[in-house]
């Protein structure tokens, strides 16, 4: 007989996962892993997902989920365009921190890049609205695509670039581009 679904079970099992994947990375992380730190059995994990790969995908997509709704509630803020852009990159980058073991997972499992593709447009998107926003009129057409290709390669980079960090390495990225951000922001 299948087992009842409790509605709160899955955002349960996706909380621990968050931590799981967060510590052990995905590769390391077993299912078991994660039923223990969400304080029930494995089986439990099946009922709501079908495997690793699918819990995985279920705890980025919330992870997404959640920073862009932080992001989008940057961009309703009655601030001027540049300090909506500080908050915005400042949001990223602990998120950066935060989710860097689910962002190895997406950029390392070939089955998981489509999530990160997806939800790199809407953020680039956003960065450019801002850029434009701020800069804008003084540019020509030609400048504001140059932008846009600045902007996306920006945040590749970034991305890709603390993906392939040590751990401990991080803190140090993260405050240098900080204070090179901040820099160009305000000379633009």
């Amino acid at each position: 007989m299948a087992r009842p679904r409790d509605s709160t079970k899955p955002a349960q099992i996706i909380e621990a996962a968050f931590a799981v994947f967060g510590q052990r990375g995905y590769e390391a992380t077993r299912i078991s892993h994660i039923a223990e730190r969400a304080g029930i059995s494995s089986g439990t994990i099946y009922t709501y997902f079908k495997d690793k790969e699918d819990l995985f995908r279920a705890t980025a997509e919330e992870g997404w989920r959640r920073f862009l709704q932080d992001i989008e509630e940057i961009a309703g803020l009655r601030l001027s365009a540049q300090k909506r852009l500080f908050r915005a990159f400042d949001v990223g980058l602990a998120a950066l921190k935060t989710y860097l073991p689910l962002l190895r997972g997406m950029l390392y499992e070939s089955s998981q890049m489509n999530i990160l593709q997806g939800n790199l447009d809407k953020l680039c998107t956003y960065f450019v609205g801002l850029a434009e926003e701020l800069i804008g009129a003084r540019e020509k057409p030609a400048d504001a695509e140059a932008r846009r290709i600045r902007i996306r390669l920006t945040v590749h980079g970034v991305l890709f670039t603390a993906a392939l960090l040590e751990p401990s390495k991080v803190d140090d990225l993260v405050v240098t581009l900080k204070r090179m951000f901040r820099r160009f922001v305000k000379e633009a």
